[in-house]
């Protein structure tokens, strides 16, 4: 009878084993940012006290199952200490489905799309008081995060992408919006 208990429970382990190679081949979602295909820096507005900035980034799921962003969001990393001529705030909404609140919309993103979609992102410069060309003019290199929360197969996970926008950029926008006001 103890015999016929371990082949039991012998047979039990494989297909334990077997239904865990299953579910591990299944895969998951795996979300990448295309910051070195990103499209330069355009200047959208400008106003006497504002100027906005947006540039697009790539994005795909080039994972095996299905998976949905969410919570994606653009974190700037200028201290006040480096940069304190003008505020800075961020929105990045999807392009297939825009959004002008700042708010991302959580969205199932395939995996056998081959192709992007594109992340677009706004950045708002506002002077207090002040002129936002001279305010502009004091800017730095400006090393974003793009922060996006992903669920899918596995638990979910806070993902991070690092991209700089060096000064020149921003200068090289302002020159060739200089006509747009």
């Amino acid at each position: 009878m103890l015999v016929y208990a371990g082949y039991f429970l012998a047979f039990l382990g494989l297909v334990f084993l077997a239904l865990a190679l299953y579910i591990w081949r299944q895969g998951d979602a795996d979300f990448v940012f295309d910051t070195a295909n990103r499209s330069r820096l355009e200047l959208e507005k400008e106003t006497a006290d504002e100027m906005v900035f947006t540039f697009n980034v790539p994005f795909r799921n080039r994972g095996s199952q299905q998976g949905t962003l969410m919570d994606v969001f653009v974190r700037p990393w200028i201290p006040k200490e480096q940069f304190s001529a003008a505020e800075l705030t961020t929105k990045v909404t999807v392009a297939s489905c825009p959004r002008s609140d700042g708010y991302w919309e959580a969205t199932l993103f395939p995996n056998e799309k081959l192709e992007h979609d594109i992340a677009v992102i706004k950045l708002r410069f506002h002077s207090e008081g002040g002129d936002i060309r001279q305010a502009m003019d004091q800017i730095v290199d400006l090393p974003l995060n793009i922060v996006y929360q992903v669920v899918a197969r596995a638990e979910w996970y806070l993902s991070k992408t690092m991209l700089e926008l060096p000064m020149e950029e921003f200068h090289a926008a302002m020159q060739n919006g200089r006509g747009q006001k």
